[in-house]
């Protein structure tokens, strides 16, 4: 694999309003009740770079070409207004940096808010890919893989219908429009009961 060739799409850009974090503990489902939520003012851009790896030439002709985990990461503009809150984000990303979490991303457009799901973000280290695109004037504060989901995942969405969405593996980053607000900041409240979560 080493002598494969890796090419990048153009990248993709979204102002994020809000980003949410929550952690996995080992193959167990995700752990809800410790996500955090960061909102903003001035959002971050969370950038997305789509990776196809390439054999190699000579290689058998079996082989053709495969999806890469798409490279993903969050900038902000030199003198951003809440660099303490998106440095948070950065920090809450390193310190999970062992296991697989999910992010939450959500944007505000004319009619409403989309919103963006990568379910198994893998933290890389800044130096491992330099090159993330960035917009003039800003700068990369965390980067990571959206790894296809190694399992389903049922994943809660705000409003109540259709139910959870199920994230399929082999799903890197999932896209929808049918959600409400993202919740307040900081960590949702206790469940009442086992299994059952109070509304956020």
């Amino acid at each position: 694999m080493s002598n494969d060739d890796i090419s990048e799409a153009p990248p993709s850009y979204a102002p994020c309003a809000a980003v949410r974090i929550t952690p996995y503990d080992g193959d167990h489902p995700p752990d809800h009740d410790q996500a955090v939520t960061y909102r903003f003012g001035t959002p971050i851009t969370f950038v997305h770079v789509y990776r196809t790896r390439h054999p190699y030439l000579g290689t058998t002709v079996s082989r053709d070409e495969q999806r890469m985990p798409g490279l993903v990461g969050f900038t902000v503009p030199d003198d951003h207004e809440e660099a303490d809150t998106a440095l948070a984000v950065a920090q809450g990303l390193w310190q999970r940096r062992g296991t697989y979490v999910a992010v939450d991303l959500w944007s505000r457009s004319p009619h409403g808010q989309l919103y963006a799901l990568v379910p198994f973000w893998k933290r890389l280290d800044l130096d491992e890919h330099p090159g993330l695109p960035e917009r003039p004037e800003h700068r990369t504060i965390a980067l990571g893989e959206s790894c296809p989901a190694p399992r389903t995942v049922l994943w809660p969405r705000s409003v109540t219908e259709p139910g959870p969405y199920t994230v399929e593996p082999g799903v890197q980053m999932l896209l929808s429009t049918d959600v409400d607000p993202p919740p307040p900041a900081g960590f949702p409240a206790p469940t009442r009961t086992t299994g059952q979560r109070t509304a956020s």
